[in-house]
């Protein structure tokens, strides 16, 4: 690890339910996890909150949501018949339409940091679930917030993905290449310095059995000293909570899971960095 200087090793999603909870703290615990981003809309929030306060050393960030739960401004373009957020490919499809304006996406941005801080959280930074912030519609209706907070935000700027990815992962190519070119639009409208890159497991096509620490490491293995890297990372544990969120497409997310689980088997390990090669957001602040 000498030719990086610093890691972020972040977990989405603190506050979606009991086990995705008891995952992120146990690998805090274990020192593998120097930060955190919290949903505030979901049935683990206010768990989520009391074990923030009783672990003070575990940055928080907000974990912006708009594809799941239930919204705190109510009813708008933003949600569906039953007052839910739009699933994430709806919510696509009338942004390209510029059929959802600015001004709802910046109200549920500042009531979820609102809520976030009321809870006794200092956001350290900010970015979103199922990176939905880095469409050019939510960043644009973003920036203003972020700008006068200066508020630090997760760019999800890959490496540059290499043509022979289009050969061999052409989904991945695609998805990698829009993120590149976003990140690459934003980081210059930001006011404050952010990730150099963003890598996480879903770089890999290994199947979730085969991920171990080395795995993890190897992420992150090849990124230039001076930058800082963020290590996105999902721990789930198993149980009936998550599963209850989920009981329309439970068989669907079940591959996506299975490296959450196996990601909180390697985070409540031994550590994966040394700790003077950990920070967080809050250094930027």
């Amino acid at each position: 690890m000498s030719n990086l200087a610093r890691v972020i090793l972040n977990a989405d999603d603190f506050g979606l339910c009991a086990p995705v909870n008891a995952a992120i703290i146990a690998a805090h615990r274990a020192g593998n996890l120097s930060s955190t981003t919290c949903m505030v809309n979901m049935p683990g929030t206010a768990e989520a909150a009391a074990l923030a306060a009783a672990h003070p050393a575990l940055a928080i960030g907000l974990h912006f949501c708009l594809t799941e739960g239930r919204p705190l401004t109510g009813t708008s373009a933003l949600t569906d018949a039953e007052g839910g957020f739009l699933p994430r490919g709806s919510l696509l499809r009338q942004l390209l339409l510029g059929r959802v304006p600015a001004k709802a996406i910046r109200a549920e941005f500042e009531a979820q940091l609102a809520r976030l801080r009321a809870l006794g959280m200092r956001p350290t930074h900010t970015d979103s679930h199922q990176h939905i912030h880095m469409n050019p519609v939510v960043f644009r209706a973003l920036l203003p917030v972020l700008r006068a907070e200066r508020l630090p935000a997760r760019l999800a700027e890959p490496a540059r993905p290499p043509l022979r990815l289009l050969r061999s992962w052409p989904q991945r190519f695609l998805s990698q290449t829009i993120l590149y070119r976003a990140s690459r639009r934003y980081r210059p409208q930001l006011n404050t310095p952010t990730n150099a890159r963003l890598v996480s497991v879903h770089d890999l096509r290994a199947p979730a059995a085969a991920l171990d620490a080395a795995a993890l490491r190897a992420l992150v293995g090849d990124e230039p000293a001076g930058s800082v890297v963020e290590l996105m990372v999902h721990p789930y544990l198993p149980g009936p909570a998550l599963d209850a969120l989920y009981p329309n497409d439970l068989a669907a997310r079940q591959p996506f899971f299975e490296k959450c689980y196996a990601e909180h088997r390697i985070l409540s390990g031994p550590p994966l960095f040394a700790p003077e090669t950990l920070t967080t957001y809050a250094e930027f602040t």
